[in-house]
């Protein structure tokens, strides 16, 4: 066939308007060595060139690029990425990817992408971080907690990470790579909000609390993930580990993430509960004496405080019944009492 045919030919193979019969004519001439005429490779490198920036990896990428290779091959079956018509015939696989509604491809003699490795963070009591993730999500961890995370998300697939602890997100919208936390058998999906979770494993009862944007909570058991809520601003989830049981109720928006600035609420919280939160964030030890207190309850609101004057409150809230002392020293703090008010 003449040069300006196969140049028609070309062209019209970009734009998918080829017949079968043409495009066999095509893989054809790609691949008799005999057909490396300068000219018209030059056309096709031309064309290399302005598809080099346009790169994606994911499957449907690489399913479009092995549909165009799987039709050069059947002509040629001696393969080599460094002979220049193969070179030229992944060109056009990439720009008839693009034509056609596949993803395009970046070329062969590009070094392949760098391997996605694990990042871990780990706070210590009394301590919390700002993290800002790959794809420029925002993670406030808290003390005593531990984040892990990929080193780089994959557009159009999942942005999963594991928490164990407490964190407040901003997650950046993204509708095409849900994202993940998971937290024991807990899953916190969003496309695009802000939530706080509470999942300290010793604590047996995880929390999931929104302040903008909807998140979904699931819950895996037996090898199977059910889904429990879906939950909206001022919504909050408790999840009783033991009992494998969950509660919605509500939570005040700006309570959802108060102790990032310092301020720590409590509503309807047990005394254990209480003073396990406040080991972490003053990063101190607490031992309580009487198992009476076990059972006390409180709704409080700590912003800004010292440990003393936390406990101090604590002590006037029970109408004085819970006593305590601190040894500054050991940074042990010791409670007891007979009974709540």
């Amino acid at each position: 066939m003449k040069q300006e045919n196969i140049k028609i030919l070309f062209e019209r193979y970009l734009t998918g308007k080829t017949t079968q019969q043409e495009e066999k004519i095509l893989m054809d001439y790609l691949a008799d060595d005999a057909n490396e005429d300068s000219e018209f490779h030059a056309v096709m490198e031309n064309a290399w060139k302005k598809q080099a920036e346009k790169t994606d990896y994911s499957t449907e990428a690489n399913q479009g690029l092995a549909k165009i290779w799987d039709k050069i091959e059947a002509q040629q079956k001696r393969s080599s990425w460094l002979s220049p018509i193969l070179k030229y015939a992944a060109a056009i696989a990439v720009i008839i990817s693009a034509t056609l509604g596949w993803y395009t491809y970046q070329k062969a003699q590009k070094p392949a992408r760098n391997a996605i490795t694990l990042l871990t963070k780990m706070t210590l009591k009394g301590e919390k971080v700002k993290l800002v993730l790959p794809d420029s999500s925002v993670v406030y961890l808290s003390a005593g907690s531990k984040l892990v995370w990929p080193s780089h998300f994959i557009k159009g697939s999942l942005r999963n990470i594991k928490l164990e602890g407490e964190a407040f997100f901003e997650v950046k919208r993204d509708p095409s790579s849900p994202f993940i936390v998971h937290s024991g058998t807990m899953q916190t999906q969003v496309l695009g909000t802000s939530f706080n979770i509470y999942a300290y494993p010793k604590d047996h009862t995880f929390s999931v609390a929104v302040r903008t944007g909807k998140v979904k909570v699931s819950a895996n058991s037996k090898g199977k993930l059910k889904q429990l809520s879906l939950l909206t601003p001022g919504m909050k989830l408790l999840y009783h580990l033991k009992e494998q049981n969950y509660s919605v109720g509500t939570a005040g928006i700006a309570d959802v993430n108060a102790w990032v600035k310092n301020s720590f609420v409590f509503k309807d919280a047990t005394l254990p509960n209480i003073l396990l939160s406040l080991e972490r964030y003053y990063n101190v030890n607490i031992e309580l004496k009487s198992n009476k207190l076990s059972q006390c309850r409180f709704n409080a609101t700590f912003s800004n405080k010292s440990i003393n004057h936390v406990m101090e409150e604590i002590h006037i809230m029970s109408g004085k019944h819970i006593q305590y002392k601190i040894d500054t020293v050991t940074k042990k703090i010791t409670v007891w009492g007979e009974e709540c008010q």
